[in-house]
């Protein structure tokens, strides 16, 4: 494939190039996506339409905390997504094509709608946890009255200090200055998972501090004692007890992947009183 401008890195085109007109609403209108000042982009991805109660109820949280919710979806299923229950008004859902994983939803999505980039608040968020089983209102107060630039939920020592991509906020219109706008812009299609946590998720501490930008983390991975691991792996318990309202999808499949994670469906039902399989 002939990208335009030869703009080729050994064999990793960018995803903005590769999309380039593939990209679709499947519902909502996003003309006046930017009003509220508040705008959350949610990367969806799953083999089959139907999506999860978690999804439906991160989105509709975030729009009862004033976002407007754009899920940016890259389901590999040919007809429309499929939701548990009405969507919150004014959800914006793309579907586009299964490259580039979570940062691609997210640039797409930023290249979809450029005027998000400069609005106060902007979160960039997921489908990897499952939750939230409790409210996030407070989550979205402490980041929205933290007088930093970028603020991420949780941020790991696994690979060097980085915030963990799942859930970051960005205040101020930062998205729009040239560091992070070019960041996005930038992120290519990549052949692994790693590469793109590598690439990527560490990559945008690496861009933040380059850029100088002032950040903070509301659970800090040094405080639940786990040194280098994965906290929502590590210390998906820790983090519960911290007020943390979501469980990693992956301990929940795949129950090897952490310490204690064949407990996860009793603790979570003792702890909030729901059943974590009605979530998946």
């Amino acid at each position: 494939m002939k990208l335009p401008g030869g703009r080729r890195e050994a064999g990793r085109p960018l995803v903005l190039d590769v999309v380039h007109g593939e990209v679709r609403v499947e519902h909502g209108a996003g003309g006046d996506v930017a009003e509220t000042g508040k705008v959350a982009l949610v990367a969806q991805f799953s083999r089959e339409p139907l999506t999860s109660r978690s999804l439906l109820e991160l989105v509709t949280q975030l729009a009862e905390g004033g976002y407007r919710c754009i899920v940016s979806s890259s389901c590999e299923a040919p007809g429309p997504l499929e939701w548990p229950g009405a969507l919150p008004a004014g959800t914006v859902v793309l579907r586009r094509p299964n490259l580039g994983y979570d940062f691609g939803s997210w640039t797409v999505a930023l290249d979809q709608f450029p005027q998000v980039a400069a609005l106060s608040h902007v979160i960039i968020t997921n489908d990897s946890m499952v939750g939230p089983f409790a409210p996030i209102a407070g989550l979205l107060a402490d980041f929205e009255g933290t007088p930093v630039d970028v603020w991420s939920l949780t941020d790991s020592y696994q690979l060097g200090h980085h915030m963990q991509s799942f859930f970051v906020g960005f205040r101020g219109g930062v998205l729009a200055e040239p560091p992070l706008r070019q960041f996005f812009q930038r992120v290519r299609v990549e052949p692994e998972k790693m590469d793109v946590v590598r690439r990527y998720e560490v990559g945008l501490t690496e861009t933040c501090l380059r850029g100088a930008y002032a950040m903070t983390t509301r659970f800090r991975s040094q405080d639940l004692g786990i040194g280098a691991e994965n906290p929502t792996l590590a210390g998906w318990q820790r983090l519960l007890a911290r007020g943390f309202p979501f469980v990693k999808r992956t301990l929940v499949n795949d129950p090897s992947t952490a310490p204690g994670a064949e407990d996860a469906a009793l603790v979570v039902r003792r702890r909030f009183g729901v059943e974590l399989s009605d979530w998946l």
